[in-house]
C-alpha cells in the first residue's frame, strides 16, 4: 500500500468513525483520543489530514459533492436537470445530511452549493447578488425538506419547486 492508499484509508477511517461518533453526541463531546481510538488510527493521523473536528465534515461533504458535481456539471446541462440530480444527490447521502441538519451543521452545505454556483468565476455586483438569491432560496428549500424529513422523492420534491413559480429554466 503506498502512501496515498494509506492516507485515503486513514481518511475514510477517521470520516466514518467520526459520523459514527457524530450520531450519539454533540461534536464538542468528541475527543480527537476517543475518535482515533474508534477509527483505530494514531492522533498524528488526525493532525496531518484534519484543521478540527468540523473540517472532517467539510471534506468529506466536498468530496461527495465534487463526485455530484463531476457526473452532473456540464455546459449542456439544463437547470431543470441539475436540480433533479441535486435533489437524488441529497436522498443519496440522506443519513449524512440529515445529520448534518440535526446536528446543525447544514450550513456547511449551503457554503459548499454557493461555491458550485459561482465557481471560480468574477462576477458583477448584479450577476452575485443573482446567484445569491436563487442559491440561498434552493438551500432554503432543502433545508425546509430536511427538517420535515425528506418525505418527498426527488421528483416530487422538483416538482413541487416548479409549482410554486420558481421556474428554474
Amino acid at each position: 500500500m503506498d502512501n496515498n492508499e494509506k492516507n485515503r484509508y486513514v481518511k475514510i477511517a477517521i470520516t466514518n468513525a467520526f459520523l459514527a461518533l457524530l450520531k450519539e453526541k454533540d461534536l464538542q463531546a468528541i475527543t480527537i483520543s476517543e475518535l482515533t481510538s474508534k477509527a483505530q488510527v494514531g492522533r498524528v493521523s488526525f493532525y496531518r489530514n484534519y484543521a478540527n473536528k468540523e473540517d472532517i465534515l467539510e471534506q468529506y461533504l466536498l468530496l461527495i459533492v465534487k463526485k455530484w458535481e463531476d457526473k452532473n456539471i456540464t455546459e449542456n446541462a439544463s437547470m431543470d436537470l441539475l436540480l433533479k440530480s441535486l435533489f437524488e444527490h441529497l436522498i443519496a447521502y440522506k443519513d449524512f445530511y440529515t445529520l448534518l441538519y440535526q446536528k446543525g451543521f447544514f450550513y456547511l452545505f449551503r457554503n459548499t452549493f454557493k461555491r458550485i454556483m459561482v465557481k471560480e468565476h468574477i462576477l458583477s455586483n448584479p450577476e452575485a447578488y443573482a446567484i445569491a438569491f436563487v442559491s440561498y432560496g434552493i438551500y432554503g428549500w432543502i433545508e425546509e425538506w430536511l427538517a420535515r424529513g425528506m418525505q418527498e422523492s426527488a421528483e416530487e420534491i422538483y416538482m413541487l419547486l416548479q409549482a410554486q413559480a420558481i421556474n428554474p429554466r
